[in-house]
């Protein structure tokens, strides 16, 4: 599964014709209450992107159901969903947006270049006409994770191309009953303990943590390890601000790290880069699925979902938005819990910091292609909109379990964990906000790391084939966004 941009490949390696100005104005509240002087009502759009909440092939589930249904009800225009495999989604709507024949709106996270969707940034920067008294739609969004400010939101020509629809979020659900019969207390603190605990559950009958071969299987534990051991190098790599200045960004952007694999600052040989690889193989060795490599993945909510709501597994990685569907098909109390801290007792390379993750835009989020003209455009542009309201989105949010991208919304209790305390705060690699599963174009973040977390290559020959990669990934960038004019891109290999 690929939920991100091919342009911002390289951070999955670390963690690793336009409506005029005033269409939109003239979208006025009879326009909103589905009246035909609106322009809309009866419009049919399609929306098509993966499926992130069940595992069927033709809908999302029901609270997505009753959202488009209300969307209907207030505007009188119908939303058809195409649901796409998690395995092909990108790669289909990649080439449906090069040729020009993708739908009115597209999940966001595909390989595309800025002229193939609609720019939003005069939209956003116009009211909402679905909340009342709103000067500026982009005004409604938690700043700290939509904004122009914020690391990996604008495209390389500075645009906003999409919008989310809630924040992404990354942890781990546990059985409870599972822990008490192992002993074991919640949240795992260390790494070290994580291991010891693994242990217990196995000897409890517990698989210790499901396990499949889908590309967030390898991605969802390796970023917070990685994440805790670069905290050393973070003020060497802060080389560029988020526009790509010269200057410093809250966090890694993928020109620091395209800087840092061409001038030789960031390398797959780097210790802390070889131990944060070592480190995942512990972990799949100690606590994953015996034969995860076989077992394919079936829904971007979460890893290995169906061996841990059948209750054999005892933890998973999941994001935020997966909690409804899991907790109604599992039949046991789930909690949830961050990554536990890498600590010294593990590695002396740790820089003794808790881990963090942080919830980013990027989940669900929807852009709208650049042939989109018309009544299509303008129906889309109302459906974004309405998915930024506070009384249309609120309910979605809460039966899914999501954490919302606008504000003024509480997050649902039961995913506490993914934004409270340290693990809430924003990782400094940040590639959950500005990463594909690709590592390198063409291949797959677990197709990076599977050789040697099951044995086929050495250490030494792991990190080979990851530095090749590395330099693969810094090549496209470069060429895709621009950066071949500057002095340290020389080195990088042609990109195709």
């Amino acid at each position: 599964m690929r939920l991100r941009t091919a342009r911002a490949a390289l951070a999955s390696l670390l963690s690793l014709g336009a409506l005029a100005a005033g269409t939109l104005a003239a979208c006025t509240n009879s326009a909103v209450s589905g009246n035909s002087s609106g322009g809309v009502a009866g419009t049919t759009i399609t929306l098509e992107g993966p499926n992130q909440w069940t595992q069927s092939g033709s809908s999302f589930g029901r609270p997505w159901n009753q959202v488009v249904a209300e969307f209907k009800k207030v505007t009188g225009v119908t939303v058809n969903t195409d649901v796409l495999p998690l395995a092909t989604f990108s790669s289909v709507e990649s080439a449906q947006l090069a040729a020009g024949i993708a739908p009115d709106l597209v999940f966001n996270q595909a390989t595309y270049q800025p002229y193939m969707v609609v720019p939003l940034n005069k939209y956003l920067s116009q009211p909402n006409p679905f909340v009342a008294g709103n000067k500026s739609w982009l005004s409604e969004f938690d700043q700290s994770a939509f904004s122009a400010r914020v690391t990996g939101v604008l495209d390389p020509k500075g645009n906003f191309d999409w919008v989310p629809f809630n924040l992404a979020g990354i942890a781990m659900y546990y059985n409870k009953s599972a822990f008490k019969q192992a002993g074991i207390t919640a949240p795992i603190s260390t790494f070290s303990q994580l291991i010891r605990d693994c242990g217990a559950l196995a000897k409890a009958g517990y698989t210790p943590m499901a396990m499949d071969n889908s590309g967030i299987g390898t991605y969802f534990p390796y970023r917070p390890i990685l994440d805790q051991l670069i905290q050393k190098q973070f003020s060497e790599l802060n080389h560029f601000t988020v526009t790509g200045a010269p200057g410093q960004a809250p966090q890694l952007t993928t020109k620091d790290l395209a800087w840092g694999i061409a001038t030789g600052k960031f390398s797959a040989s780097d210790p802390y880069v070889k131990e944060s690889v070592v480190l995942l193989k512990q972990l799949f060795d100690s606590c994953a699925t015996k034969n995860w490599s076989g077992i394919t993945g079936l829904s971007g909510d979460g890893v290995g979902l169906p061996q841990f709501e059948s209750g054999k597994a005892a933890m998973t990685f999941a994001v935020d938005f997966g909690y409804g569907t899991i907790a109604a098909s599992a039949h046991f109390p789930i909690g949830s819990m961050p990554f536990p801290e890498i600590t010294t007792a593990t590695t002396t390379l740790s820089a003794n910091v808790p881990a963090r993750s942080g919830n980013t835009a990027g989940g669900t989020s929807y852009m709208i292609p650049a042939h989109t003209s018309g009544k299509a455009l303008k129906a889309s542009l109302l459906f974004l909109q309405f998915m930024s309201a506070r009384q249309y989105i609120t309910n979605w949010l809460a039966d899914t379990g999501g954490i919302p991208a606008i504000q003024g919304i509480t997050p649902p209790a039961s995913t506490a964990a993914y934004f409270e305390g340290a693990w809430g705060k924003p990782e400094i690699i940040n590639p959950f906000t500005s990463s594909g599963y690709d590592i390198a174009p063409g291949v797959l973040f677990t197709e990076a790391y599977d050789g040697y977390l099951l044995g086929s290559k050495t250490l030494g020959q792991e990190v080979t084939y990851l530095e090749g990669l590395f330099r693969q990934g810094a090549a496209y960038l470069v060429k895709n966004d621009g950066w071949t004019g500057q002095p340290w891109a020389s080195s990088l290999p042609s990109s195709s």
